[in-house]
Formats: structure tokens, C-alpha cells, sequence
């Protein structure tokens, strides 16, 4: 059988803040500073990675995600903010509506005119959910998103929180994705005292995603919003037997009064909703994940120009994967992407 199509569900786009200031609308064109919150650690290692910096650059623009889709085989990108992820760590709500909107006219402007194969994915200020509703329907409806974003971080309350439903509402009427993004934030996950990149990068990202997946999870989003299509991103996915057990053994002994919108077990929730990983090639465990939790939850992403991006070697393993019949590399590279942005 012939190679597999293959689509990108998870690609960056670094913003040039320059340019993208632009596109603030008074009085925040205005504002000084950085646009959002920023860490102060070197993600490239003294500019050792990633290891092959001519495979792409790193802050790639639409000329140059075109061409690497073009060499690569690859339909289509979805992709995803990099620094201006933080907008949901921004306390004002006014800023945070105005610089979700700024972003997602920049990124249509910058990527997605250039070309159908780039696919912008929205953002959208968690902090106001009234406003980013509105701000969902216009990035859908305007501007041709498939999904929305939101980060693990600066929330003031946990996404499976029922002051979230209405942007939960509008994406399941909208039939649009929402994705759930690994990032940092150290002092807020776990890993503050930490005094390496190293440590904090291995900690904070897959305790964000467990924060948020147990909250939305435990508290019944899939169940009260059935046909909502939910993506954890950026952990990988071997993570996933052992915590939805874990889930499972406090759901039999508490559930019926702690969690009464969850009527099912956790991972019988996740295998009968509409709800995907993004996964690491080399995880050593990914068959039994697979199995573990349905291999149409899962889906394939270059992570494109990140420092721990293994592109496109991940690409070939997966590609090349003995333990995967081509009719599974088909669905995890392609179809199930297909899938969670209903393209």
C-alpha cells in the first residue's frame, strides 16, 4: 500500500510582535512592553537546537511552511500560536480580548491568505467567556478556523469549570475543535523551584494537561457537550493508561457524589467521545496505547520550529513503524486528524 496521506494537527506559528501590533486596535496599539508574559529560560540551548537548524528555520513564514509541506509529503498544517499562547495568563480582560483578536487577524492575514494548506487555529481570551464567543463565531464563520486554543496556564479557574460552558456551547454548535496546550509556567505547575530548563520542561507540561484533562474530565464536559471535539496536545499520550486507571479506581469510589455529570468511567468516556492526543513517535508504549484507548483517538504533529521538535525523523518513524498495520498509520497521520478538525 502506498504511503499514507498525512496532515499536521499540531505546527507553530512564531509571531513576529512588530508585525502583529499592527493589528491591535485602540487604545491598546498604543501599549508598551511585551505583548504577553514571557520566561526567562534558553529553549535553544545556546543555539544547539534543534539539531538540524537547516531542515527549517526558526520562526518559519508561510513561504517557508509551504515548502516544507511541499518536501514532505504533508496536505495541510494546523497551526498553533507560540508566545501569544500566554494570552491566558493576561489579567486584563479588556487586553486579553483585544490581543486574541489581533492575533487571529494576523495569523489569517500572514498565513492563511497565503495559502488553504495553512490552517491558523483561533485564540481566544478564556478570561471573558461572553466575548470569546463572539470572538470564536468570527474567527469560524470570518475567518475560516477549524479550531480554537486555550493554554494550561493563568486560568483562574480549571477548564472543566461550568463558567467555560458557553465557549464549550458555541464550539460543539460551531463544530469546531478546542485544544488543550501543554506550555510551561513554572511556578503555577509544580516545577518553581526548579534551576534548569531541563526540569521545568519535563515537569510543567504533562502536570498542565493532567490539571486540565482530570478537571474537564471529572466534571463532565464530554458528557454535557457530546459532539464537542477536545484536543490535549504537546504531552505525548503513554501518559494515558496509567491516569485514566488511576481516574477510574476514584470515579468507582467517589464519583456518584463528587463527579455527578460523569456517569461512565473516565476512560470509557474518553473511548466514546470525540477526544484526541497528539503522540511522540519514539513513546516506547505507543502500540499498547493504542489499544489501551482506540487508535482513532489519536493524531499525528510535527511540533514545528520547537527546540524538541523531531521533525521530520518522527514523520519516518511513524511512517516506517513495524507494530502499525498501514491501515492505522493511515488514521493517526491523516484520517483522525480529518476527524478532530472536521475537515
Amino acid at each position: 500500500m502506498a504511503a499514507s496521506k498525512v496532515i499536521d494537527a499540531d505546527g507553530h506559528i512564531v509571531e513576529r510582535g512588530d508585525v502583529l501590533r499592527k493589528y491591535l486596535k485602540p487604545p491598546f496599539d498604543k501599549r508598551g512592553g511585551p505583548l504577553t508574559a514571557s520566561e526567562p529560560w534558553d529553549r535553544d540551548l545556546l543555539k544547539t537546537l534543534p539539531p538540524d537548524p537547516h531542515t527549517f528555520p526558526s520562526a518559519p513564514t508561510a513561504q517557508d511552511w509551504l515548502r516544507l509541506l511541499d518536501e514532505y509529503g504533508i496536505d495541510q498544517a494546523f497551526l498553533y500560536p507560540t508566545s501569544l499562547g500566554n494570552v491566558s495568563r493576561i489579567r486584563e480582560r479588556d487586553y486579553a480580548v483585544a490581543l486574541a483578536a489581533a492575533y487571529n487577524d494576523y495569523a489569517h492575514e500572514q498565513y492563511a491568505k497565503v495559502s488553504d494548506r495553512l490552517r491558523p487555529v483561533a485564540l481566544l481570551p478564556f478570561q471573558d467567556p461572553e466575548r470569546a464567543v463572539i470572538e470564536l463565531r468570527r474567527a469560524v464563520r470570518e475567518l475560516g478556523c477549524r479550531g480554537a486554543v486555550v493554554r494550561t496556564t493563568g486560568l483562574r479557574l480549571p477548564l472543566g469549570h461550568t463558567f467555560y460552558d458557553p465557549i464549550y456551547r458555541e464550539a460543539e454548535s460551531l463544530g469546531c475543535a478546542l485544544a488543550v496546550h501543554g506550555t510551561n509556567g513554572a511556578e503555577e505547575l509544580a516545577s518553581g523551584s526548579f534551576e534548569t530548563f531541563t526540569e521545568v520542561h519535563t515537569v510543567s507540561f504533562p502536570v498542565g494537561i493532567l490539571v486540565q484533562f482530570s478537571s474537564m474530565i471529572y466534571q463532565g464536559v464530554p458528557a454535557r457537550f457530546p459532539k464537542l471535539r477536545l484536543a490535549f496536545l504537546e504531552i505525548g499520550s503513554t501518559w494515558l493508561p496509567y491516569w485514566l486507571d488511576r481516574m477510574d479506581e476514584h470515579w468507582k469510589k467517589r464519583g456518584k457524589i463528587e463527579t455527578p455529570f460523569l456517569k461512565q468511567s473516565p476512560s470509557d468516556c474518553v473511548r466514546e467521545h470525540p477526544i484526541f492526543f497528539s503522540f511522540e513517535a519514539e513513546e516506547s508504549l505507543l502500540p499498547e496505547t493504542f489499544h489501551y484507548v482506540g487508535e482513532n483517538h489519536f493524531v499525528y504533529a510535527t511540533d514545528i520550529p520547537h527546540w524538541d521538535c523531531e521533525f521530520p525523523a518522527n514523520l519516518r518513524e511513524i511512517q516506517d513503524h513495524k507494530d502499525f498495520s498501514e491501515q492505522t498509520k493511515n488514521k493517526i497521520l491523516y484520517e483522525n486528524v480529518k476527524a478532530l478538525y472536521g475537515i
